[in-house]
């Protein structure tokens, strides 16, 4: 048996990256892109990123405390490294999970928003990117993915 692709992650818009979710995840998976999200924080240079939950029906209890235990590890990181995470959800149900996994961590770690339509995160995202004095990106992001309401990554 092959062993399943990676979930897609796109960084053509640095310092912007972009996650996209398919609808059902493997733990094998999550841990790849752990080790990709890890990559970027340890690049040492900040960035923003859009994570699009929108395919994904649900994750397991394992990887939700696996994803707590990452966040929780790699605070400093992510406190250093990054200017906020959108996360792109429009399922009622997955909004409360994430909404439960932030409120976890307490204070947040980074900047974050919770939102169901794409330029909304992409204007979210934008703005983080703007207020950290990365105005031309802010610009470039807004112009490549602000009209594009499927968002994909691809």
């Amino acid at each position: 048996m092959s062993p399943p692709t990676p979930i897609p992650v796109d960084d053509s818009l640095w310092p912007l990256v972009r996650v996209s979710f398919p609808r059902v995840i493997t733990n094998e998976q999550q841990t790849e892109l752990f080790t990709r999200v890890l990559a970027y924080l340890r690049r040492g240079e900040r960035h923003v990123a859009i994570v699009d939950f929108r395919q994904l029906q649900s994750l397991t209890s394992e990887q939700r405390e696996q994803q707590w235990v990452f966040l929780r590890e790699q605070e400093a990181l992510m406190r250093s490294r990054s200017m906020g995470i959108v996360a792109l959800i429009n399922s009622p149900t997955v909004a409360l999970m994430a909404r439960v996994l932030v409120h976890r961590i307490k204070p947040s770690v980074v900047p974050y928003s919770i939102l169901a339509s794409w330029p909304a995160a992409v204007s979210w995202a934008a703005d983080r990117l703007d207020s950290n004095g990365l105005s031309e990106h802010a610009m470039r992001v807004r112009q490549r993915l602000g009209t594009s309401p499927a968002g994909r990554v691809g």
